[in-house]
């Protein structure tokens, strides 16, 4: 497969994970468009794609080979001319997005950049900030201490209320940490517990502020999500809301949602664009939040400088986030459509909030049945029973006999991951 000369744009996406594959699926859904996929090397989830051609740039870590692979991708892509074709840079991850935005000086000569500058996602991203923001606003977090590898664990406040949740103020450059036992969460149940774990973090090199959180109780199904999208003057103009119905919990993808239903709640859709017109963002940002059962509030984690690796739940409800990119940051000579009446509503700040119910998942339906027994659970039945339901890696344009293949096995993978390691119940 080659990118056709004829193709108007070509959207690069720095990643090789099922995000990588479902924005390329979008714009190959909006416009028939293929995607340039660059991973560290192939795998099932990217391979055989009508929507991606590979291009791996070799460790993602090494900053400097993925900025000269990327630059030469733009040189060979922009058909240089006197009128050079677009180029939208896009991330998949934290540590490809603060990549994309280190180098921005670099890429620029090529590539249209769809993120906030590198100060303003330090100071949201990095959960610190990110909480003492929370503060100032009025905006419910849970309990949050943070440590810094580079004192003495003593020095922490004796009466933390275990059990904990320990996590990376910075995920970019947790994942150079390298020590027995690292997980994307650590779940800490005792002072004795905690005191091991920052010992092991301190050995290991990782420098960043290490995040001390209360636990807040409940299942799966209290997870929140919420989506946004902020026009390049700063003002929120979309966001689409979604309650899980169910975690993946194997250790590499802990805590990643498996199921989702989209949903409205108008307060925590509040809370999220006073926070991001606050800081001026513009581009997409996602944030992660849980409803407190002691309280009945729910309670904001963390903001996402990017689109979830899970956001195709928003496309399968009718608002494909690749046309908001192309619309905002390429133009209307790409794409001068709004969003179709009836799958959005707006609220009383002008925000277009996506209020059409639907079922995302990436689980066989068989296994999802298994993780019905909540409030949001009985949606998601409802939503499978109606036929509501979408898969990222179910593509009906997908022909390649291979990938029909990963995705049959896709599929029998999940029950066996499940039976390893079940999802959490309240």
């Amino acid at each position: 497969m080659s990118i056709s000369d004829s193709q108007p744009f070509v959207p690069v996406i720095l990643g090789g994970d099922i995000g990588t594959y479902s924005l390329a699926r979008e714009f190959h859904e909006a416009y028939g468009i293929t995607s340039v996929g660059v991973p560290a090397g192939g795998n099932g989830v990217i391979d055989n794609s009508v929507a991606l051609e590979l291009r791996p740039a070799g460790s993602i870590l090494d900053e400097d080979r993925v900025v000269a692979h990327l630059l030469a991708l733009g040189k060979e892509l922009t058909n240089d001319g006197a009128n050079p074709r677009p180029l939208l840079l896009c991330g998949s991850l934290d540590l490809h997005v603060m990549l994309i935005t280190r180098r921005r000086a670099e890429l620029e000569v090529y590539f249209t950049i769809p993120y906030v500058p590198l100060e303003m996602m330090e100071q949201a991203a990095l959960k610190e900030n990110f909480y003492a923001l929370c503060t100032r606003l009025g905006i419910p977090h849970p309990f949050t201490v943070s440590y810094d590898p580079a004192t003495a664990p003593e020095l922490l406040p004796a009466d933390l209320p275990f059990p904990l949740i320990g996590k990376p103020s910075d995920s970019s450059t947790w994942i150079t940490a390298k020590f027995a036992g690292k997980q994307k969460i650590h779940t800490i149940n005792s002072h004795a517990e905690l005191m091991d774990l920052l010992g092991r973090i301190q050995a290991s090199g990782y420098a960043e502020p290490y995040i001390l959180q209360e636990l807040i109780p409940g299942g799966d199904s209290n997870m929140r999500l919420c989506t946004y999208f902020s026009s390049q003057d700063g003002t929120v103009q979309f966001a689409g809301y979604g309650e899980v119905v169910v975690e993946e919990h194997s250790p590499l993808v802990l805590g990643n949602s498996a199921a989702i239903v989209t949903a409205v709640d108008s307060e925590v859709i509040d809370h999220g664009r006073r926070l991001l017109e606050e800081l001026g963002w513009t581009g997409f940002s996602m944030f992660d939040a849980k409803l407190d059962p002691r309280d009945g509030v729910i309670k904001f984690f963390e903001l996402n400088p990017r689109l979830g690796r899970n956001h195709y739940y928003l496309t399968a409800a009718g608002a494909n986030a690749a046309r908001f990119y192309v619309r905002e940051y390429l133009g209307a000579e790409f794409d001068s459509t709004d969003l179709e009446p009836g799958i959005v509503r707006t609220d009383g700040h002008g925000v277009k909030v996506l209020a059409v119910e639907h079922l995302y998942t990436v689980l066989p339906h068989h296994l999802l049945r298994r993780f019905l027994d909540s409030e949001v659970g009985a949606k998601a039945a409802a939503l499978l029973k109606a036929g509501k339901v979408s898969n990222p890696l179910r593509y009906s344009a997908e022909k390649h006999p291979k990938r029909k293949l990963f995705v049959l096995l896709n599929s029998v993978n999940h029950y066996r991951k499940y039976k390893a390691f079940p999802p959490r119940t309240p």
